[in-house]
């Protein structure tokens, strides 16, 4: 990854989350022992920024949707938290998540939505700050 790439995926995350967003979450990736992790992750903000075809809502409504699939809630749950921060209305992710009785079955897709409808109440309560184990402080604590 190039420092231009790190630089526009820290600027893809200011522009979502506010100002020092993204060096909050360079924190977090720095974290993790592989560098080609780091790299990768920079790598798919910088892919989630192009906007021409799929808009930013309907990437996190795909991702929470792929990741609801593979059970990854808690990953989840954070894509749904920031679909919630894009002003995305709480009933067409609970739609997106119970269409996944399609191809999951439905008691899946149940226990999915029995998250993200948890996931979306923290956001509710909370706002931007249920989205902290994202961007950790500058003491590597999440607020």
């Amino acid at each position: 990854m190039t420092k231009n790439d790190h630089e526009e995926s820290e600027a893809y995350l200011d522009e979502i989350f506010g100002d020092g967003a993204g060096q909050r979450h360079t924190a977090l990736l720095e974290r993790f022992a592989s560098p080609s992790l780091r790299d990768t992750l920079h790598g798919y903000h910088v892919l989630e920024s192009n906007t021409e075809h799929i808009s930013l809502e309907e990437n996190y409504l795909l991702g929470m949707c792929v990741l609801c699939a593979s059970k990854n809630f808690t990953s989840a749950a954070m894509f749904a938290k920031t679909l919630c921060h894009l002003g995305v209305a709480p009933e067409k992710i609970y739609e997106a998540t119970s269409r996944l009785s399609m191809w999951i079955g439905g008691v899946p897709a149940a226990e999915a939505l029995g998250h993200i409808q948890k996931a979306v109440k923290h956001y509710q309560r909370e706002g931007q700050a249920s989205l902290a184990p994202w961007f950790p402080t500058a003491t590597g604590e999440t607020e």
